[in-house]
């Protein structure tokens, strides 16, 4: 190299440095790596479209007073979900919203769709619900389902599930998931 082209690889390399980290001067060596911290982000819960929209995290904190900071959509045939997770931790407690386009009535919901065991009915959500207790699994803790029929033939369900071992959901969980539930129902999404 020149002296004039050593200079200026030395004062491009003191400004990358300073900017971004470390800068190779010569063409065929490679960068070095370089290792950031993650970046934690603000992004709303609907960011991730599908159910998504339906939920707001400040809105699930005010209702059942668990945090979340991550979402994630999928979508299978008419049916479209939403879980939400802890910005800082593991999987768990997690909430999921689950929406499918129906045909049945109240009629066929109490029938076909309420568990034989443990459900109690809600009163004051769609034309009919009920929640029952999820049982803990070897993976995850207790839980807790709100499931209703909306007036536009959708079936909605709002799943709660606790960290592996935690103790049985507090009583008050129950018409907090309702307060959720209805706030979700109102809830007008975009139009794609």
């Amino acid at each position: 190299m020149d002296g004039r082209r050593t200079l200026a690889c030395l004062a491009a390399t003191a400004t990358l440095t300073a900017t971004l980290g470390m800068a190779a001067c010569a063409d065929d060596d490679p960068a070095p790596q370089r290792i950031t911290s993650p970046v934690r982000t603000n992004f709303p819960a609907a960011m991730a479209g599908g159910a998504c929209v339906y939920f707001d995290y400040a809105a699930i904190e005010k209702a059942i007073g668990v945090r979340f900071g991550i979402s994630a959509a999928s979508k299978s045939g008419d049916t479209t979900t939403c879980v939400v997770q802890p910005q800082d931790g593991g999987d768990l407690p997690d909430l999921a919203l689950t929406i499918s386009k129906t045909t049945a009535d109240a009629e066929i919901f109490k029938s076909d769709v309420v568990p034989d065991k443990g459900a109690t009915a809600v009163k004051g959500l769609g034309l009919a619900a009920y929640q029952s207790p999820i049982a803990a699994t070897d993976k995850t803790g207790p839980g807790l389902e709100v499931c209703w029929l909306t007036k536009d033939k959708r079936l909605m369900s709002l799943r709660f599930t606790s960290i592996a071992d935690s103790p049985a959901p507090p009583k008050t969980l129950g018409p907090q998931l309702v307060t959720l539930a209805k706030q979700v129902e109102s809830t007008k999404p975009p139009k794609p």
